[in-house]
């Protein structure tokens, strides 16, 4: 959308679709047939090869791994760099050889496309693989919504929804926010507050986000923790008021945009460093980051610090605010759009260079 408000004109082509479509954005679907989510890509990747010479495109963005695209936006992490540790049996898998071989064509060329990342990490991720020329990346800010509530609007919320949930005033809360819950670190979160049942008498723990709960509420049982389970919410940012920490121990995140939200909202963040965006809760003062290798008495013992230190927490909220009030976590679209903007208008002027020699 915010190259279309540059006044281009966007074509989207895509295996599927939910929800409304942009106005004045055409949205094409293919190759939506296939047993498997390998199958599927295979398909549309031919569908793709053939509608594409059907269109009189200035250039292609691809947000997955499509080979001969102008640009590449790298949401996803470098793939073999993901899966480096996985056990040679998982590499002598068809998944594993699918997406190795669609990450290989993009990038092991000798013209990779210019490639657009979130974090500076995942630009050495790359480079270890691929020794791509640094002149090929392009670092964009965070992308996160600016939280535009008053100071007593937070405090609403805050009032609101612990009293939609009978949760008292004087209750520590944790929050984990986010779908795909195994790699979100769920099962790290359950027994970091299992191991700080004692710490004090009201400690609750709110998880919104879709995903498929019954392991991990088996877990939680197991260890006689109270979980709520809020499912996907649209007013996550009432939860992010009404919480007192947000819980992110993930395995694995290219970035980790929940991290920032929390920072908008003056949420102090615990986190792993394997999220792409934890040296801003750093950098900002907002919170603590687990290193690398991971430890699960680290994290209780962190959490328990949390949860005594009231005081602690309320200058990382001050701290948090002050952050999200001075960096730009904002601007990654309009970002976005300007460099593909000017990829594209280099590369037709290239183009009309040759057409004329």
């Amino acid at each position: 959308i915010a190259t279309q408000e540059r006044s281009h004109k966007v074509k989207i082509f895509t295996r599927t679709w939910k929800g409304e479509q942009p106005e004045g954005i055409h949205v094409h679907l293919l190759g939506k047939t296939g047993w498997s989510n390998i199958s599927r890509n295979r398909h549309f990747f031919e569908a793709l090869k053939r509608e594409l010479p059907q269109h009189q495109l200035d250039g292609v963005v691809a947000f997955s791994r499509i080979p001969n695209a102008d640009v590449y936006f790298a949401a996803d992490p470098c793939y073999v760099e993901r899966v480096k540790d996985k056990s040679f049996w998982y590499k002598c898998g068809q998944r594993y050889r699918h997406y190795k071989i669609l990450e290989h064509n993009i990038f092991a060329g000798p013209n990779p496309p210019a490639t657009l990342v979130l974090t500076e990490r995942e630009i050495e991720a790359f480079n270890r693989h691929y020794g791509i020329a640094p002149d090929k990346f392009h670092l964009l800010p965070p992308g996160v919504d600016k939280n535009t509530d008053s100071e007593a609007s937070a405090k609403n919320n805050r009032t609101d929804v612990r009293a939609e949930l009978s949760t008292p005033e004087s209750a520590t809360v944790a929050l984990f926010v986010g779908s795909g819950f195994r790699i979100k670190g769920l099962d790290r979160a359950l027994r970091a507050i299992a191991a700080n049942q004692t710490t004090t008498k009201d400690l609750e723990f709110w998880v919104v986000g879709n995903g498929k709960p019954a392991r991990f509420q088996k877990l939680a049982k197991q260890a006689e923790v109270t979980v709520r389970f809020l499912g996907g919410r649209a007013d996550t940012g009432r939860f992010y008021d009404a919480a007192d920490f947000l819980l992110h121990p993930a395995y694995s995140e290219s970035a980790g945009k929940v991290l920032l939200e929390a920072l908008t909202h003056g949420l102090p963040v615990l986190t792993t460093d394997t999220c792409g965006y934890a040296p801003h809760i750093l950098k900002a003062n907002a919170g603590a980051v687990i290193e690398s290798p991971f430890s699960q008495n680290t994290l209780n013992q962190t959490v328990k610090e949390f949860i005594q230190n009231a005081d602690k927490r309320q200058t990382m909220c001050e701290n948090a605010l002050a952050y999200a009030a001075s960096e730009d976590l904002y601007s990654c679209h309009q970002a976005a759009a300007e460099i593909i903007e000017n990829i594209l208008s280099k590369k037709l002027s290239v183009v009309s260079e040759l057409a004329q020699a």
